[in-house]
Parts: structure tokens; sequence; C-alpha cells
């Protein structure tokens, strides 16, 4: 079984625990809440948003609701989807594979990945960041964050459930040096230490990039 096949294991086997877990998240981190009001203000008139690694649709929400009507979540994991569905009816959501995007090219006029690369090696990180800007029209903002180090991390249990994949810590000046690469300019670059007691104990970051 390969990495992303572990990966779509995962998360339909935690669906919905995960999103029992975290639909609230972002109550508890004031940061993030800033930066995604500030994304779905710059956005909301920009044409289709896709929000990459989705999940249970905590962030596509939040963003919908902040103005973003015109935002699809997408996620690798089915389970995941048909959480997100039942959690937000009024949203688009669908399958997809960020490593292969279904969109045509300059279909999307932003894109949002919160911690949806962080079960990519580097190599599939710059895939990402070649799809995301292939499907962006130029000038389109992309938003989303990572957990900085040089580590990689293994779970072999989620929510009492046995898994096996592995998290990938990345750090930011790397990132920016394929962003650069495959087409993007930086607009932000932001680190933050974690939300004691809400989160996992990394150091986060954001990065806000725009096809060139």
């Amino acid at each position: 079984m390969n990495a992303q096949e572990k990966v779509l294991q995962c998360y339909n086997l935690v669906a919905g625990d995960y999103a029992a877990d975290r639909w609230d998240e972002l109550s508890k981190k004031h940061f993030d809440r800033l930066l995604l009001k500030e994304f779905a203000f710059a956005n909301k008139d920009e044409g289709p948003c896709a929000d990459f690694g989705c999940g249970p649709g905590q962030t596509t929400r939040f963003l919908y609701d902040h103005g973003l009507k015109n935002i699809t979540g997408i996620d690798l994991a089915p389970a995941m989807i048909d959480t997100a569905r039942k959690l937000s009816p009024q949203i688009a959501f669908e399958t997809g594979d960020l490593l292969d995007i279904a969109y045509p090219p300059g279909y999307l006029g932003s894109a949002v990945a919160f911690y949806a690369i962080v079960h990519f090696n580097t190599n599939q990180v710059r895939k990402c960041f070649e799809e995301i800007n292939r499907v962006l029209k130029t000038g389109g903002d992309f938003l989303f964050s990572f957990h900085v180090g040089d580590e990689i991390v293994h779970f072999d249990k989620a929510h009492d459930k046995e898994i096996d994949v592995d998290l990938f810590f990345f750090k930011t000046e790397d990132i920016i040096t394929l962003l650069h690469e495959t087409g993007f300019t930086i607009i932000d670059a932001i680190e933050r230490r974690p939300y004691e007691d809400a989160e996992y104990p990394s150091r986060r970051a954001y990065i806000w990039a725009e096809k060139k």
C-alpha cells in the first residue's frame, strides 16, 4: 500500500471522530480566524475558490460564512466528504486529489489548503504546487498552512483506531523556494507558536502566495 492509499484509508476510518474533534477548532485559533476573514474578503468576488484537503469542512464553512460563497471543499477521502456534506449541506463538496486536480487550467480564482500538504514528501509538495498553479487564474491567491521543522512523525493510532501515516514538517524557506520555482510570488509568510491545549504542539506556518 503506497502513502496516498494509507492516507486515504486513515481519513476514511477516522472521519466521524475527526469531525467531532476539529469542527469547532477555529474558535480557539485567533490568528487563523483573522487570516481567513481577510482571505474571504479579498477573494469573495474573484471567482471559484477551492478548499483543498477540507476534511469535514470546518475551514470551508468559516470562509463561506464570511462571504466567500463560491467555494467548494475538496478532500481525498469520501468519508470526509460525506461528513462535510452532512455538517454543511448548503456548501458544495467533492472528492479530489491534490496531485492530480480535475479542474482545467485557470479555472479557480483562489485556493486554500490548510494542512493539506502534511502527508506529502518534498517531491509531492512540488507536484501539488504545480497543480494548484495550473488551475489558478493569473493573479489568483493561494493560502495554505503546515507544520514547521524538518522531522517526520509517524502515527500508528488516531482516535483509538489503527493507522499508518507519516506527518511531514517543512522549513518555511524551503517551501518558499518551491513556490518560487512553481510560478508563485509571496505576499505573506508568517510563523506562530502552537496554541496550548488546542492543537498538536508544533510551530505553524501560513503562506499567502499569488500566481504570477
